[in-house]
Parts: C-alpha cells; sequence; structure tokens
C-alpha cells in the first residue's frame, strides 16, 4: 500500500496545474488594450475599437506619403521594464523601418501636406522560448504569445498640428506559430502590424 504518491506524478500534476492557470490567464486577456500615455494629445477625439485594441483619429486635410519629412521612434517603456539596450534599440528600428516601407507603398497625393511623424512604443511583451517549447510538448500549443503596443502622430509638417493619430496593440495570434519561439518575433510582427495600419488610415483620406 503507497502511503505517498510518486513524486514524478506531483511534479506532473503540478506541471498541468500552472499550464491550466496560464491557460486561464491568457483566456482572461485575450486582447492587448491599447495604452494612453499622454503622448497624443488629442485622444480626446479619437474613436476606440470595440475591443480596446486600437483607437485612432484622423482629419480630412489631405496627406501626402511620399513627403515624409522626418520619422522618429522613442522609447516609452520603463527602462527596468526587463528589455535590454540593444533590444530595445532593435524594436525602435524595426518600428522606424516598417512605418517608412508602408508610407512609401501608399499612392503620391496631388496637394497632400507634408508630414513628420512621431511615434513611441509604449509596451512590449517578449516570449520565453523554452517556456513555449514545453506548452507545445504537453499542449501542443505555445502558450507565451508575446506582442506590443505604440502611440503614434502624423503632424503636419509646417503647422505640427495632427492630421493622423493611432494606438495600437497587438498579441500576435497563434497562426504565427514559429514566431512563439522566439524572443523578440512576436513584438517585431506586432510592430510592422501597426505601421500597417497606419498606412491604411493614411489611405483612408489621402
Amino acid at each position: 500500500m503507497k502511503l505517498f504518491p510518486n513524486p514524478e506524478s506531483l511534479i506532473a500534476r503540478a506541471f498541468r496545474l500552472l499550464l491550466l492557470v496560464s491557460v486561464t490567464g491568457l483566456a482572461a486577456c485575450s486582447t492587448m488594450q491599447a495604452t494612453d500615455t499622454g503622448f497624443l494629445k488629442n485622444r480626446s477625439e479619437m474613436t476606440t475599437s470595440k475591443d480596446g485594441s486600437t483607437a485612432y483619429y484622423r482629419s480630412p486635410t489631405p496627406v501626402d506619403p511620399h513627403q515624409v519629412r522626418s520619422i522618429s521612434v522613442e522609447w516609452a517603456m520603463p527602462i527596468d521594464a526587463g528589455v535590454p539596450g540593444a533590444e530595445r534599440a532593435r524594436l525602435i528600428s524595426t518600428l522606424k523601418a516598417a512605418i517608412s516601407r508602408e508610407a512609401e507603398a501608399l499612392p503620391q497625393s496631388v496637394g497632400g501636406h507634408p508630414v513628420v511623424i512621431r511615434a513611441v512604443i509604449t509596451r512590449v511583451e517578449t516570449v520565453n522560448p523554452a517556456f513555449n517549447v514545453l506548452t507545445s510538448v504537453f499542449l501542443t500549443v505555445p502558450l507565451d504569445r508575446g506582442g506590443a503596443a505604440v502611440e503614434i502622430q502624423v503632424l503636419d509638417a509646417e503647422t505640427l498640428q495632427p492630421l493622423a493619430s493611432m494606438a495600437h496593440a497587438y498579441f500576435v495570434p497563434i497562426t504565427e506559430f514559429k514566431a512563439r519561439f522566439s524572443a523578440l518575433a512576436p513584438a517585431e510582427l506586432a510592430l510592422n502590424a501597426a505601421a500597417v495600419e497606419l498606412a491604411k488610415l493614411l489611405r483612408g483620406k489621402s
């Protein structure tokens, strides 16, 4: 007669419990919420999506995406947030390049105003590749998903009045399976997704 359970059985049960708690937590916060750091001065004029992941504003003034005078991206998270300096620089570069690429891909707008684009990265969720390997083995799903949130403002180059503003937050979906095994990949995908959404906003009234 066994008075004590097998230690290996206890470990397995504890791990399954941990996974259950993780799944429950993910279900409770399935959508990353757009941030409001005060960077976007016209936030009261912005429309928020039903799921809270995006807020946006677009003035009637036409914008010429081929006349982007400058693009600046800053880090708006606490330095002690756990993202090393080299990774911060990499993510800033990723967002800046993505905004530039998406703007250049838009058609030129005759009579559109030249602009400057300013952005801040307000949240980054990296993933733990080792944890995702374990959850893939036991649950067939890498649970740690990752993502990022940004706030972006497109300003008239002469008056510096906002012509478009966007706050965008994004958890990478399970369809991006491979990205969940690289610490920064989901955040980089989220930053690229934000640039795509900004281009859609500009294209709407350019």
